[in-house]
């Protein structure tokens, strides 16, 4: 009877402290036309990375100033973590498309969102516009907290599968100009 007691509570209490299993990793880059460049990723701790590839017209719009070509680190607020992270569970992005593009649009702001959880991957594409307002509604949000972070320049190498998949998606560059004179 003694020992029935012990494992329940041992039972009770590892029920109560265990973490509910959300996303295991958010990898997100976003290219502005105007605006800026960056790639973020948060996992199961406090930190966020990110890499500023650039920012436009030297934009200030947040509470750092990021520097172009910089990696950068964050900590992350508890309560802004699971804010986005049960708000991308309730969307599911498993269940949508990986892509979505306005076909007339040459040079739209473009986002890339990556998650993975119990070993899934999905990373949903979106050039211009179109998507489903619930995956903009995710783009919106990351983009707000990332300009509530303080961000510290870090030398650390990050790796971002997103920001493969957006220097893609940029248009290409025209030809170069003929000279008309030869």
């Amino acid at each position: 009877m003694k020992q029935s007691i012990i494992i329940f509570t041992s039972l009770l209490l590892f029920s109560c402290n265990k973490k509910e299993n959300t996303i295991d990793l958010l990898d997100y880059s976003f290219s502005g036309t105007f605006s800026q460049v960056y790639s973020l990723k948060i996992n199961q701790t406090d930190t966020v990375y990110i890499h500023q590839e650039w920012m436009g017209h030297r934009l200030k719009n947040g509470i750092s100033d990021p520097k172009d070509k910089t990696n950068y680190y964050a900590i992350l607020n508890e309560k802004e973590k699971l804010k986005l992270f049960n708000y991308i569970e309730k969307v599911n992005l498993f269940k949508y498309k990986s892509e979505y593009s306005l076909e007339h649009i040459i040079d739209g702001s473009t986002y890339i969102i990556g998650i993975t959880k119990d070993n899934k991957n999905k990373m949903i594409s979106v050039y211009g516009g179109g998507a489903p307002k619930e995956i903009d509604s995710i783009a919106i949000l990351i983009n707000n907290l990332k300009q509530k972070l303080v961000l510290k320049e870090t030398k650390k190498n990050l790796h971002f599968e997103s920001q493969k998949i957006i220097s893609f998606i940029k248009p290409p560059l025209p030809p170069p100009v003929k000279n008309i004179n030869n």
